[in-house]
This record gives structure tokens, sequence and C-alpha cells, in this order.
């Protein structure tokens, strides 16, 4: 019987031994991140979808496309999913993850939980200040590595879906506009989920607000 072979499918067995090797670099990466035992397996395969599309030039792919990035994503997910799975119930066991405090002897619970309690206003403060950088630091990190995705839907929605009739014809509401359609096509179509949609409109509009604006006079002579 003749096996005939899409162009995906001859594209992918041309890479598949380099695709491999950044998966389970990528794994490595991870296993010692400080944070993983905060990761969930679909947080966890996401990050190595991404870590292996961070290297499109090893995998001699020049263009780093949106269609270049999920291709690349939908690789590594059908190809390797029970690979990484494995590994990662390997690395949370490792790590012990789920073992978060030692027993204490029944004789030493009262001296014990009166230590514990000892400052805990402090202690719950100082651990939500930390949560709240390791919160925003992960959400920047994740946006800057879809940097080329975010500029390519930015462009997206300012070439092709403004009207200058129908939208605010001052900066304010143009940039708010592009902003809200890059934050839905991030959080909904490229799965940027794992944050709130008003942190990530926020976020945006630091690492790409000022551009939007340098772009509305051009617009609107081209439009209006």
């Amino acid at each position: 019987m003749k096996i005939i072979l899409t162009e995906n499918q001859i594209e992918f067995i041309r890479r598949y031994k380099k695709i491999k090797e950044l998966v389970d670099e990528g794994i490595d990466v991870l296993s010692n991140d400080e944070d993983v035992c905060g990761y969930t397996y679909s947080e966890f395969i996401e990050e190595i979808c991404w870590q292996v599309s961070d290297h499109l030039e090893d995998l001699n792919m020049e263009t780093e496309t949106v269609g270049t990035i999920e291709k690349v994503h939908r690789w590594v997910r059908n190809n390797f999913v029970e690979h990484i799975r494995k590994e990662f119930d390997r690395v949370i066991d490792n790590l012990k993850c789920g073992e978060r405090f030692d027993d204490v002897d029944d004789e030493d619970d009262e001296d014990y939980i009166s230590g514990l309690m000892y400052g805990v206003d402090n202690i719950q403060e100082n651990d939500n200040d930390d949560d709240d950088d390791k919160y925003y630091s992960s959400l920047k990190s994740s946006l800057i590595r879809r940097h080329n995705i975010i500029m390519e839907e930015m462009h997206h929605y300012i070439n092709n879906l403004i009207d200058c009739d129908e939208y605010p014809d001052d900066v304010d509401g143009f940039r708010d506009h592009i902003l809200e359609q890059v934050s839905d096509v991030m959080m909904f179509t490229h799965n940027v989920n794992n944050w709130l949609w008003g942190d990530l409109y926020d976020m945006l509009n630091n690492l790409i607000g000022e551009q939007i604006n340098d772009y509305y006079i051009s617009w609107t002579r081209k439009h209006c």
C-alpha cells in the first residue's frame, strides 16, 4: 500500500529530531524553574510549545509569523503530548510539589501553632506582595515572548478593522479600541488566559500603547 504524506507531515518529519531536542530542553528549563510547582499540566505544555517556537531559526523556519508559530505548537501537542505528560508528572513527583509542610508531632502542636501565628499579618502581606510580583512578571514575560504576534495583530486591526465613521476620532478612543481588540485576540485565540483581562489590557497598553498613538495621525490621513 502506498502511503501519501501531506506537505505538513513532510515538514514535521524533517524536523522531528530537532523538535524532540527542543522539547527536552524546554522540560529541563522548566524543571529548574522555582515556580514549576504552581504549573498546571496545560500551562506546562503551553510553555513547552513556546520554548520550542522561540527557536524557529534552529528549525530552519525563518519567518516568525502567527501561522508558523501555531504550526509548531500543533506539532508539539499532536506528537509529544504523552512524552510531555510523563515528564510533567516526573518533575512534580521529584520536586514533591504536593508536600508543602512536614507533619508536626501532636504534643508540639500548641507551641508550633503559636510560633507560626506570631507576626502572621506581616507574613501574609509579604506573601501577597511576592505573589503580585510573580503574577505581573509572568504576564509580562508571556507577552514579550509573543511580541511578533502582538505586533501582527495590532497592525491587522489598525489596517483592516477600523472604520473612521464608526470609531472615535480622538487618539485615546483609537488606542483604547485597538487595545481592546488585541487583548481579546491574545486571550481567546492565542491562549494568554491565565491572567485577568483588565491586567492583560493594562500590560499591553504599557507595551504597545505609545506605538498605537503614533499610528493615529497616519491612520486618519489614510482613512478619514
